[in-house]
Parts: C-alpha cells; structure tokens; sequence
C-alpha cells in the first residue's frame, strides 16, 4: 500500500510540474500584445518576468536574441538594435562595453 501511495504521490507532483503555463496575472489588454507578437503564455510569461515588455521582447527576438542574452545585453544598458550591431560586427557582450566605454562604435567585420 506504501508503494502505490508514493507512486500516486510522485505522479501527482509530476503531473504538476509538467503543467503548461498560463496567462495568469496578465491583463486581457497584456495577452493581446502578446500574442500580437507570436509569443505563447510560456514564453510571454518568462519574459515578462524578466522585465520585458511584449515590444522589448519582440525586438529582442527579432535582432536574434533569447531571453538569456537578451538580458545580459539589456543589464549593461544595450537595446535590441545596439546589441545586434555590436554582435553583428564580432562582439561578445564584454568586448562590446569595454568598445562602447572608450567611446567606439561597432563597425561590421570583414568576412
């Protein structure tokens, strides 16, 4: 009886660990924007929990980003389009604030 009680215990935390996220906390008006950009619950809502805003996200997304890099780039005061630049010409994300310190600019490198 022990055994099935753990196996009905395991399942049951399984089950809820799996469950797929939702729009709960959300706005009608913030699910729109979300799903205006193509974004499902799970994806808006870890981004929006990363402090993004279905705009941001979308840029972000669109320069080529995930919401890792995303959120290192946008830590060191980086926008979606700057970041892509600096990325884009052969920066890391350190190479691209030491650049940006000394006051350069990212310019595209020869292939």
């Amino acid at each position: 009886m022990k055994k099935i009680s753990s196996l009905i215990v395991v399942l049951i935390l399984t089950a809820c660990a799996s469950a797929p996220a939702t729009w709960k906390g959300m706005s009608e008006r913030d699910i729109s924007a979300w799903k205006e950009i193509g974004f499902n619950a799970e994806k808006a809502q870890a981004w929006h929990g990363s402090g993004f805003t279905p705009e941001q996200s979308s840029s972000w997304s669109t320069a080529g980003f995930n919401l890792e890099n995303a959120g290192q780039w946008s830590k060191q005061s980086f926008n979606a389009e700057e970041a892509k630049n600096w990325n884009t010409g052969g920066f890391d994300l350190e190479n691209a604030v030491e650049s940006r310190d000394k006051g350069l600019t990212p310019v595209k490198a020869d292939d």
